[in-house]
């Protein structure tokens, strides 16, 4: 008697419903919100390239790259919604810098700054 409610609490318990997903936050970019558009460090040109890099390297969260770099121009996010793209237009190099976000922790995962 006792094995067989064991199995039924057991059945009950792992038939519970999931917990509700964590909805993905995109951030704005400067041309959907330019009234959010505010000077930077790297805006004002006060970051080198390498301190840029060394910035991510450390995986500072979505919030800190926001603040010190700026509104993106693009952002994007993939299929499985794991990962955000932010996309920096460099003008002087007519190219793209691109910083990925785990939607998971909001903290930099990878990134590539030429």
């Amino acid at each position: 008697m006792d094995t067989r409610l064991f199995f039924i609490i057991t059945l009950l318990i792992s038939c519970g419903l999931p917990p509700t997903p964590k909805p993905v936050v995109i951030p704005p970019t400067k041309k959907s919100n330019p009234e959010l558009v505010q000077e930077t460090l790297y805006s004002r040109g006060y970051m080198s390239d390498y301190e840029i890099w060394d910035f991510l390297r450390d995986k500072p969260s979505e919030k800190e790259v926001l603040e010190t770099l700026g509104l993106p121009d693009s952002v994007w996010l993939d299929d499985v919604e794991s990962t955000k793209f932010l996309y920096y237009f460099i003008s002087e190099m007519q190219d793209y810098n691109a910083i990925e976000i785990s939607a998971k922790s909001d903290s930099v995962s990878g990134f590539e700054w030429d």
